[in-house]
């Protein structure tokens, strides 16, 4: 569903393993599968608060978290991961 509002450009966040990871690391006590309606409480409330401090809207927040921490890509190897060499 949160795909599928970013995809309509609806100010929405995504939470993968990455981005749980990277709130855990920031502080956040949430699951490392982040499912019930506490956390998923704690991270709404830690999202709105950096989009109010920062201006940024919460889709890059989201991707920004994602992004920030685990293993990350060479721009060449997703292209042939997708296949456009």
């Amino acid at each position: 569903m949160e795909q599928f509002l970013r995809w309509l450009e609806w100010d929405a966040f995504v939470i993968s393993a990455d981005m749980a990871a990277a709130l855990r690391d920031a502080g956040l006590d949430i699951a490392e599968n982040p499912t019930s309606k506490k956390d998923l409480g704690k991270i709404q409330v830690q999202i709105n608060q950096w989009a109010a401090e920062t201006g940024l809207p919460r889709r890059h927040i989201s991707r920004i978290l994602a992004m920030s921490i685990g293993e990350n890509h060479s721009p060449q190897s997703l292209r042939e991961y997708m296949g456009d060499d």
